[in-house]
């Protein structure tokens, strides 16, 4: 799958993920406390879509041709996972995604089911793709 492509289908996955996130932890505390916790500000589905863009680009860590005898995998998972929590908890700041440590705490419960999620989504993406590269060549190979 080349970059481009990754980063596209990583930048809808997170955006639905988050939007979707949100609108359930809405649900819930409108059922259980009948408050709103989100008020949807003009900039919310634009503030989604710009989180999901950035988390999709530091992705391209984890495809960085040129450092996979330097560093270990493991070690850019590792920052591949801080990087984008870290990218999450500011733009949720900067957005007004949450005002207090409890709020704080609901969006980083959000972000590990989204980040296994979106994980999950592309390895089998991946394998999809080369699945049907595998299948291309094998009908080369019989044609010949």
């Amino acid at each position: 799958m080349n970059r481009a492509k990754l980063i596209f289908n990583q930048t809808l996955m997170i955006s639905t993920a988050i939007l979707f996130g949100m609108g359930i932890r809405t649900a819930i505390l409108f059922v259980t406390a009948g408050e709103y916790m989100i008020s949807w500000q003009w900039y919310i589905p634009l503030s989604i879509i710009a989180v999901g863009f950035l988390c999709a680009l530091a992705s391209l860590i984890l495809y960085d041709d040129s450092a996979t005898g330097k560093v270990n995998m493991r070690v850019r998972v590792c920052l591949h996972c801080i990087l984008v929590l870290a990218i999450v908890s500011l733009s949720g700041h900067f957005f007004n995604w949450y005002s207090s440590l409890a709020e704080y705490l609901i969006i980083v419960i959000m972000y590990i089911i989204i980040y296994a999620f979106v994980w999950i989504a592309t390895v089998w993406m991946l394998k999809v793709d080369e699945k049907k590269i595998n299948d291309a060549i094998s009908e080369i190979r019989d044609e010949e």
